[in-house]
């Protein structure tokens, strides 16, 4: 096939018709094609009027009818080898089998990308497509470029990468995908949707303070911010690098222990009271209430996790497949149902911090009381 026979597509959302006929859900796909002529100055032939990019949606029950549908439409087949993001609405994956029907076509497609992006939309998935960031020409891309911030905000995780995905949807992981909303110009990262392993429907959602805690407990946190209180003195600590070592204790298979040891280190950004942190004895009650923050936030999304959602969604079946595999395979049947083994787990969570540094507003604070 010629390259001018290709619509090459760089990005994809999925949405539930708004309008609904027989047993089986209506599906509305949008691809967003690129738009050469859109690109360059007109002394290059390109039009600075044109947009660089074309949205396409069409409605079916076939993903492969739709994609042929759009050919038709559109003069030239959809190409996906360059797909950047994928867009699947949060509705849509709510229901049973649906996103796993979307996405084992794409998986399948030879074309595609095992480093194409995932990510759910609170509304319309379209609505994603349709923004028009100032800094990035093309929508699809923008979702990259905000990804480019999340090392530096705790509360946020990647979107999920399609071969990942292929992965967890094999060994039946329970998985996290990132959702965001249309603002204006521009995409939010808003919290995360939870998706079930084996049905790969999404079950529940939880908030970015609580993706803060998961990111600490995998080790995936990369940077962030801790406000806490030492004494009614309100802190901010800064993030500048995380660890995480977790042990399974897996001789009792009808009760696992699981070991969280959170390493981290980073500064105090900023402080709201007159008390010096050049004290020693007062950093280390500073250090203690970190500590006691910090285990707050891990055990109260691991006990919405063991007690209000009743998945683990944190790696610990993975854990146990890589390192007690005999064990987990007499015990995986009961892991989540019949015994479940995980929401009866004892978890245990141990955090140090080392503060290095302390922020420059106190140290002035130091300078004037020394003069």
């Amino acid at each position: 096939m010629n390259i001018e026979e290709r619509g090459f597509v760089v990005g994809v959302a999925f949405d539930l018709a708004e309008e609904q006929s027989g047993d089986s859900p209506m599906i509305t796909m949008t691809n967003q094609f690129v738009v050469p002529a859109g690109f360059g100055t007109p002394s290059e032939g390109g039009n600075s009027s044109e947009k660089p990019y074309s949205n396409l949606s069409v409605t079916g029950q076939s993903l492969f009818e739709m994609t042929r549908e759009m050919a038709t439409i559109q003069g030239n087949a959809p190409y996906y080898e360059h797909l950047q993001s994928i867009v699947v609405a949060e509705e849509l994956a709510q229901e049973p089998h649906m996103f796993e029907n979307v996405m084992d076509l794409l998986i399948r497609d030879p074309e595609m990308r095992r480093e194409t992006r995932v990510v759910v939309s609170a509304k319309k998935a379209k609505d994603i497509l349709e923004i028009e960031p100032t800094l990035e020409p093309l929508p699809a891309m923008h979702i990259n470029t905000v990804n480019d911030n999340i090392d530096r905000a705790g509360g946020l995780i990647q979107p999920l990468r399609i071969g990942e995905l292929n992965e967890y949807m094999l060994e039946e992981y329970n998985y996290l995908i990132p959702i965001v909303r249309a603002f204006e110009d521009r995409i939010i990262f808003n919290g995360a949707g939870i998706f079930d392993g084996k049905s790969n429907q999404l079950v529940d959602t939880i908030s970015g303070l609580e993706i803060f805690g998961v990111n600490l407990i995998t080790g995936k946190l990369k940077g962030g911010f801790i406000n806490f209180k030492a004494k009614d003195e309100k802190m901010v600590y800064e993030i500048k690098q995380a660890k995480s070592n977790i042990k399974i204790e897996a001789d009792q298979t009808d009760h696992i222990t699981i070991d969280i040891e959170i390493d981290t280190e980073g500064n105090i950004a900023e402080t709201f009271g007159g008390r010096s942190l050049l004290d020693e004895n007062y950093m280390e009650v500073v250090n203690k209430h970190l500590r006691e923050e910090i285990k707050h936030q891990v055990t109260d999304i691991l006990k919405k996790g063991q007690e209000e959602i009743g998945m683990d969604f944190f790696g610990f079946s993975k854990i146990m497949r890589e390192k007690h595999y005999k064990t987990w395979e007499k015990i995986k049947g009961d892991w989540e149902d019949g015994k479940n083994i995980f929401q009866n787990a004892t978890i245990n969570v141990t955090v140090e911090n080392t503060i290095r540094t302390v922020g420059t507003t106190n140290r002035t604070k130091d300078l004037k009381r020394s003069e």
